[in-house]
C-alpha cells in the first residue's frame, strides 16, 4: 500500500548507506515490512490537504518506476524522500483548482496515469 514512523536512527545505532530504491525496496520485501506503511506520515499529509488517493498511488507508481532506474539516486531514508516528493510535487501530476479547491492531474499527471495503466494491463 501507498500509506514508519521510524523517522529518526536510534542513539548508537548504525546509520545505514545510502542505496538505491530497488535495493531498499527488496530489503524491506525480505525484513517483512511494506514500503509505505498505511500510518505513514504522507497518508495523513495527503489526507489533510486532500490529495485523492489514487493521486497518491500514482505518486508512489510514478516515484518508483523513475527511482528503480539504473541512474538513479541513492538515499538512505526513501520514505523521508516520498514525503518531501508529494509534499513538494516535485513529480507534477497534480494541480489544485482554487474555484473548487479540487484535484486534478496534469498533462504529466494523466501521461503518468496512462503509462502505468498500460503497465498494468501489460
Amino acid at each position: 500500500d501507498v500509506c514508519s514512523s521510524d523517522l529518526h536512527t536510534p542513539k548508537g545505532a548504525k546509520r545505514e548507506a545510502a542505496v538505491g530504491l530497488k535495493a531498499w525496496l527488496q530489503s524491506q520485501k525480505d525484513a517483512g515490512r511494506v514500503a509505505i506503511p498505511e500510518d505513514d506520515p504522507v497518508c495523513t499529509y495527503a489526507d489533510e490537504v486532500g490529495i485523492p488517493g489514487d493521486f497518491l498511488r500514482l505518486a508512489w507508481m510514478e516515484f518508483r518506476h523513475r527511482y528503480c532506474q539504473p541512474d538513479a539516486k541513492r538515499y538512505r531514508d526513501w520514505r523521508s524522500v516520498f514525503r518531501k516528493a508529494v509534499r513538494g510535487n516535485w513529480l507534477k501530476l497534480w494541480w489544485l483548482d482554487p474555484g473548487n479547491n479540487q484535484y486534478g492531474l496534469t498533462t504529466v499527471g494523466l501521461q503518468a496515469k496512462r503509462a502505468h495503466d498500460e503497465r498494468k494491463s501489460a
